[in-house]
């Protein structure tokens, strides 16, 4: 009996993490509506294309099947050296990785760029 509790309560703990995780794996931005039926929102990731993404998809889920309409964008790269020199130290990092067998350096964080949209839905 108390093996069968025991794992009883482990898959129930592994189930609500699995959940919990599904969640994680798609980003939200909240969205601001403003005057003029006009909505903003903010897509934070690694990658410039993962922020576009995520700003796009929050815009897309506001407007449901209506059509997106970007009214005006801004990206914003929030790294800890500047755009330029993480590229080479990132690809430096891969060349002498593939020559040595080891991982490249991982400079980037989840929250390096910023892409803001102000949009309408039509």
């Amino acid at each position: 009996m108390i093996t069968f509790n025991k794992t009883a309560t482990l898959t129930a703990t592994l189930a609500a993490a699995l959940a919990l995780s599904a969640c994680q794996s798609t980003p939200s931005s909240p969205v601001i509506q403003r005057a003029n039926s006009l909505y903003e929102t903010t897509g934070i990731a690694d990658t410039k294309v993962k922020a576009q993404q995520n700003a796009i998809n929050s815009a897309q889920k506001t407007c449901g099947n209506k059509q997106v309409i970007i009214v005006e964008d801004n990206v914003k790269y929030n790294g800890i050296l500047n755009e330029q020199t993480g590229r080479m130290i990132g690809q430096a990092g891969a060349v002498i990785g593939s020559i040595f067998g080891t991982g490249s350096p991982d400079l980037s964080r989840k929250d390096d760029y910023e892409y803001m949209i102000n949009f309408r839905c039509q």
